[in-house]
């Protein structure tokens, strides 16, 4: 038997006050049926639920009308899934794709990919998944580069000092911090690698997305140790903040699983009442990263 985590909650609410007109949510993972794209990693859990009428349901009820769909890791370079959903939205005002990729992936396919609306890499680099050689981290940013494509991040706070012998040598690509950092609020902002990144977010082309601070939280809920990070994350770098919900919540292991209106509600803590840095994070910045129009 795989291991079955909870499913999100489906009593989606609407978030008070509702987020300003063409607001993006920066991260949605879509998943379909298994027969017709098949799970390309031996995984020990299944997959969420979370299809793409769901998605856009979600959405709207909490008032986005942009997202960015990331391919799930689970489908490694098969992207028929996230093909088959552009191709569907058929809405490049409204939806991008970011997608993961190895040395397997030809030059043809991320330009058929870039055609429909795909403009960035996810890459996953942490003790816990697979060694990812720099080697051929490297050479993955630069076909993003070529392409015109930003970067992601998703590793832990401790990986990024690791890794920062390559990652600051990276000058002239867009960088994204995913997840905050996925850094341990218990260590304050103190930390190195919290310093480390407030750093980097006074380069040019490095941003940080203020999500899941829900998640890395040692509390059920108010998360009121997330929002320090998210504050301080902001006032480095209002330009380049993005937000995103990470629906639907992928391998959940706390003992409450939140309205995602809560997740909106907890963005607005960050900005403190501040409506005009609210709007760059969800609008105006995310608008220049991926390119809507």
């Amino acid at each position: 038997m795989k291991e079955r985590f909870p499913d999100w909650d489906r009593n989606t609410r609407a978030p008070v006050p509702l987020p300003p007109p063409n607001s993006c949510d920066c991260q949605v993972h879509v998943y379909g049926d298994t027969i017709k794209y098949p799970v390309r990693w031996n995984i020990q859990h299944e997959i969420p639920d979370g299809n793409f009428n769901d998605a856009k349901r979600v959405l709207k009820i909490l008032g986005f009308s942009r997202a960015v769909l990331v391919h799930p890791s689970v489908y490694d370079v098969d992207y028929s899934l996230l093909v088959d959903l552009l191709k569907e939205a058929n809405d490049p005002t409204s939806y991008k794709g970011v997608v993961v990729i190895n040395d397997t992936v030809r030059d043809k396919e991320l330009e058929n990919l870039a055609a429909l609306g795909v403009c960035g890499i996810r890459f996953h680099i942490a003790k816990r998944y697979a060694a990812y050689p720099k080697d051929a981290f490297l050479r993955s940013v630069d076909r993003a580069r070529r392409l015109g494509w930003h970067i992601r991040l998703h590793m832990d706070g401790q990986d990024f000092l690791e890794y920062a012998d390559v990652l600051e040598t990276l000058h002239d690509v867009d960088i994204v911090i995913d997840h905050m950092g996925r850094v341990d609020f218990s260590l304050g902002l103190q930390q190195p690698a919290v310093q480390w990144m407030l750093k980097m977010l006074q380069r040019p082309n490095w941003w940080m997305m203020v999500s899941n601070g829900n998640r890395t939280s040692a509390q059920d809920e108010g998360w009121s140790d997330a929002v320090p990070f998210g504050k301080a994350y902001m006032k480095a770098a209002p330009d380049r903040i993005i937000w995103a919900s990470d629906w639907p919540h992928v391998r959940w292991r706390k003992a409450r699983m939140m309205n995602d209106a809560e997740e909106v509600e907890l963005l607005y803590r960050y900005v403190d009442g501040d409506d005009a840095l609210l709007r760059k994070v969800l609008v105006t910045n995310p608008a220049r990263l991926h390119r809507f129009t």
